[in-house]
C-alpha cells in the first residue's frame, strides 16, 4: 500500500462553556473532536464561576470555547496569566440557536487547531457569522483579550 497515512485525529482538548448549547459538545465529539462541556466536567452544576473554569482549563491547556464577552473582560489577568487558549463565539444580539452554534463552530474548527499548531503565541481567537440569509460567511479571526 503506498501513499500518506491519515493524520492521527487532533487531541486537542475544548471545553464548550455554559453560554452556548451542551448538545453542540456533544455533536462535535461523535464527529471526532476532543470536546466535552462544562455540565459534564463539573458533574451537571450550573452556575460554575469562571475562575474555576479557567483554573480548570490551565491544568489541561484546553481552549475555551464561549460566547461570554463578560468573561473576557472581567478575566483577562487570569486567562492570561494562566496563558489560557479561548474561541470566543460572537452571538449578534447575544442570541443564536444551537443549530447554528454547530454550524459555525463545524466550519471553523479546522482552522482555529491549524492556527493554534502553527502559531501557538497566538492565544485569543474568535469566530462570527456575517452576511444576509442565505449568503452567510463565518470569519475566523485573532483578537486580543
Amino acid at each position: 500500500m503506498t501513499g500518506k497515512k491519515p493524520s492521527p485525529p487532533d487531541e486537542t482538548l475544548c471545553l464548550l462553556d455554559e453560554s452556548l448549547a451542551p448538545s453542540v459538545a456533544e455533536a462535535l465529539k461523535l464527529v471526532g473532536y476532543n470536546f466535552t462541556a462544562v455540565s459534564l466536567v463539573f458533574q451537571g452544576r450550573t452556575g460554575v464561576e469562571d475562575p474555576e473554569i479557567i483554573h480548570w482549563l490551565r491544568e489541561r491547556d484546553a481552549v475555551w470555547v464561549h460566547a461570554d464577552d463578560r468573561a473576557r473582560r472581567e478575566h483577562r489577568k487570569l486567562i492570561t496569566a494562566g496563558n489560557v487558549r479561548t474561541l470566543w463565539v460572537y452571538r449578534p444580539r447575544g442570541m443564536m440557536s444551537g443549530a447554528e452554534q454547530l454550524r459555525i463552530l463545524a466550519y471553523a474548527l479546522p482552522d482555529l487547531l491549524d492556527r493554534y499548531r502553527q502559531q501557538p503565541k497566538h492565544r485569543h481567537y474568535r469566530v462570527f457569522a456575517h452576511g444576509a440569509a442565505g449568503r452567510t460567511r463565518i470569519r475566523l479571526e485573532r483578537y486580543d483579550i
